[in-house]
């Protein structure tokens, strides 16, 4: 437009080939003529040179999809339909434990079965319950700290030597390795009352509060001093009830603030069955001991 707008106002039809000389009218002023011919430079081409080309548009949107379902009830049926098809061979059998706590394989091992006093070498992970956990074993979990897959301060293919006597592991996971075979791998929902939550002393009262003000004693250790157990036994504290002795434990200081926030609730543990092994290994490395309720918690009555 704006070329055929300089050839109008000359007067004359623009060249067609840039070889060619403008024919301006005698009529036309010299400071015209050197417009003309500025502006009628500017349009034209010379094989060098490239068009400019702008965005380009956008392709052609293809055909909507085909919609699988008309309503919410239909979707979730064709959805419940697909999950029964990836869950095909999986073993999904829900069973308990001698204690109550209910589990699943996911992979059987085979061999010699673990009984109560064996010494075994595991991996475990411990996770919190994920959002499609329907009946908290077959859903997805979050890891809260591991040992033996390399996520934290251990190394992928680690082994953790264990005894299976007293309170060297929690209950609930005690219970969940017996019956279990070398190479498989076990998943048991952990109540807090079978895991890591202290259940004895002020612990099992529940949740008590107190105040600043001093409280005067009527014995014969009278003062006006709140002592130790008497803060453990009814200050509020995210973690002062955690059992921090059985194991399975968390080891990084992160994994330690992760779990002080989870401990009492239910959780999921994947424990691996490894190999058997000797108390000695198990001593050597924390896996056996004798379990110490002031070394798990320093408030308990009795250990002032």
């Amino acid at each position: 437009m704006f070329c055929a707008l300089i050839a109008l106002t000359a007067g004359l039809l623009l060249p067609t080939e840039p070889t060619k000389k403008l024919n301006l009218p005698a009529s036309l002023s010299r400071r015209d003529a050197i417009v003309v011919a500025a502006s009628s430079a500017l349009c034209i081409s010379t094989p060098a040179e490239a068009l400019i080309k702008g965005s380009a548009p956008p392709p052609k949107m293809s055909a909507p999809k085909e919609r699988r379902c008309k309503s919410i009830d239909e979707c979730e049926a064709i959805g419940e339909k697909e999950r029964q098809a990836q869950a095909v061979g999986v073993d999904t059998t829900i069973l308990r434990t001698p204690g109550g706590d209910r589990y699943r394989d996911i992979t059987v091992g085979d061999g010699q079965a673990v009984k109560g006093g064996d010494t075994v070498e595991i991996r475990y992970r411990v996770m919190r319950l994920g959002t499609k956990a329907r009946d908290g074993l077959t859903g997805e979990g979050q890891t809260i700290f591991s040992f033996g897959f390399g996520e934290e301060d251990d190394k992928e293919g680690e082994k953790l030597p264990v005894t299976i006597a007293g309170n060297n592991l929690v209950a609930g996971v005690n219970d969940a390795l017996l019956g279990m075979q070398p190479g498989g791998r076990r998943r048991v929902l952990v109540r807090p009352e079978r895991g890591w939550r202290t259940l004895t002393g002020a612990c099992a009262e529940g949740e008590k509060s107190i105040t600043l003000d001093a409280q005067k004693r009527t014995d014969d250790q009278s003062g006006n001093l709140v002592f130790k157990a008497d803060i453990g036994a009814a200050i509020e504290n995210e973690n002062a009830c955690q059992n921090k002795i059985s194991l399975p434990q968390p080891r990084s200081y992160g994994a330690k603030a992760r779990f002080g926030r989870r401990f009492d609730e239910s959780l999921l543990v994947e424990v691996d069955l490894v190999s058997f092994t000797n108390a000695a290994a198990a001593k050597a490395s924390g896996g056996a001991y004798v379990y110490n309720k002031c070394d798990a918690n320093p408030f308990a009555e009795g250990c002032d």
